[in-house]
């Protein structure tokens, strides 16, 4: 099972008991195929960046999942299917792993004689 990030945006027109039935349309999907919804977030309506179908604005939800990709890919179809949603993104997040720190290898430097620069004028100095 992998983590998944989706958001989607749903008619701002659309009442709240539509609304709320939608989302636990949703949240079936997503247990029915053995998946876990680890959280979801409501952002309520907000303004969209340009026009989509007709609208200027759009209520946000955003949700944290746990699933297979086969679900996944369910939830997109009926996100589609669904016109009350007007967009949608879904994003697998993979686990990072952490790079080993790169060593810089110390340059060489004889010591037997020392270049100084003072007042403009050069000397060695040994």
């Amino acid at each position: 099972m992998n983590r998944y990030e989706s958001i989607f945006v749903i008619n701002p027109e659309l009442k709240e008991e539509k609304r709320k039935e939608l989302i636990e349309k949703l949240k079936g999907i997503i247990t029915s195929g053995g998946g876990k919804l680890l959280g979801l977030d409501e952002w309520g309506v907000r303004r969209l960046a340009y026009p989509i179908k007709g609208c200027e604005e759009g209520y946000y939800c955003f949700l944290n999942l746990e699933v297979s990709p086969s679900v996944i890919e369910s939830l997109e179809r009926s996100y589609r299917t669904i016109e009350e949603i007007i967009k949608y993104l879904s994003v697998r997040i993979e686990e990072r792993k952490p790079k080993p720190k790169k060593v810089k290898p110390k340059r060489y430097r004889p010591r037997v004689q020392e270049y100084e620069r003072r007042g403009g004028r050069e000397r060695w100095r040994e």
